[in-house]
């Protein structure tokens, strides 16, 4: 089976470099944006991630919220050609991108892309029905598209070879500290005050917050090198404090291993949101994970037995916390975590499954 991966590369996305060399240990993959917007080449399967990376080009229109009529009625034309040719498969990562959930242009070419989809691969039931009711309306080019849910494959490809002690060691955490550890980035002042909330509630002497990659709010000064100064006092102030260990900048896979080895339980700091590769993160590395009620990653919560807090009502997220470094300090639900991650969700099995999604498209007597 030949196919072709449509977006701009993402070498950070652990996801996609994973599951792209699991795919082409069997098939013949190309992963080259260029080609997709080209037009070149005979592929069965054209398999697409996020619409706002198609290319470089699309990209930095949504970095500047910036999509024109020309370059959406440029993005329909590939679409339309590639789907006249070869299945279109979209893997559904979020509602809307992070950056642009206000902005109804980004809304109506989310839909317009779906419209030449052949099929939708899903992490979790919620998100078909989300889907349907979303698109309820869709006049969709083949017809509705197929459904199908992949886990998200799990994250063994990273290091994992530090121990917990090594790791609160190397991050000057105390041995009998109750971590909780926000990994990834804080996309905004929602979250960042959700989770310097929820940790300021949470009933535990011996509660630590380590972040990996923090939120900070320059003050509005008008000299600009007192709001760095301030900036940097601000820093100061954390980096002496005995609860919190916060860095500032992208952390490095070889590094992950440090702040998932140093962790009790991994917080989950969004309020609404459909997916969360850190539900997998925290449970290859045997982590507790507590996060939002809310579609994908409150199914999938519950469903392993995990802990939940109403985004509704954030202030329930301390108590969540509370409950999931009781269930840590148990270590058996962190045991499981691990075994399922590890057992059933390697790059190949979901690889695997992808390959048979497309089969079942290719082999379908709809291709107009």
């Amino acid at each position: 089976m030949r196919i072709l991966v449509g977006n701009i590369p993402l070498p950070s996305n652990r996801f996609l470099v994973d599951l792209n060399a699991a795919i082409a240990q069997n098939h013949e993959l190309t992963h080259d944006h260029r080609r997709f917007w080209n037009r070149e080449g005979d592929f069965d399967v054209v398999h697409l991630h996020f619409p706002e990376y198609l290319t470089n080009e699309v990209q930095q229109a949504y970095f500047d919220d910036a999509l024109d009529d020309q370059m959406f009625s440029d993005i329909e034309a590939r679409m339309a050609y590639w789907s006249a040719r070869s299945k279109i498969v979209f893997t559904r990562h979020v509602l809307l991108p992070h950056l642009a959930t206000t902005n109804p242009r980004w809304e109506q070419l989310y839909e317009m892309v779906y419209r030449y989809a052949h099929g939708i691969v899903h992490f979790a039931q919620p998100s078909i029905d989300e889907f349907n009711s979303r698109y309820s309306d869709t006049a969709f080019v083949h017809g509705p598209p197929q459904h199908v849910i992949v886990p998200h494959q799990n994250y063994c490809s990273l290091p994992n070879v530090i121990s917990r002690v090594e790791a609160r060691n190397q991050l000057g955490i105390p041995k009998e500290a109750r971590v909780m550890l926000v990994f990834g980035a804080v996309r905004n002042d929602a979250e960042r005050a959700l989770i310097l909330n929820t940790f300021q509630n949470i009933d535990d002497k011996n509660k630590f917050l380590l972040i990996s990659r923090w939120r900070e709010k320059l003050y509005h000064v008008s000299w600009i090198r007192l709001k760095y100064w301030l900036r940097d006092l601000t820093r100061l102030y954390y980096r002496l404090h005995p609860r919190f260990r916060l860095n500032y900048s992208f952390v490095e896979d070889n590094h992950t291993q440090l702040y998932l080895n140093a962790a009790d339980v991994l917080f989950i700091p969004r309020l609404k949101v459909l997916n969360s590769g850190n539900i997998t993160l925290g449970m290859t590395f045997g982590k507790v994970v507590v996060g939002p009620d809310w579609l994908d990653v409150g199914h999938l919560l519950r469903e392993t037995g995990n802990v939940v807090f109403d985004p509704e009502r954030p202030a329930t997220a301390a108590k969540a916390m509370e409950r999931g470094f009781n269930l840590a300090s148990d270590s058996t639900l962190g045991k499981q975590n691990q075994e399922l991650a590890l057992s059933q969700w390697s790059a190949g099995q979901c690889a695997d499954l992808y390959a048979n999604f497309f089969r079942v498209l290719t082999t379908s007597s709809i291709r107009s």
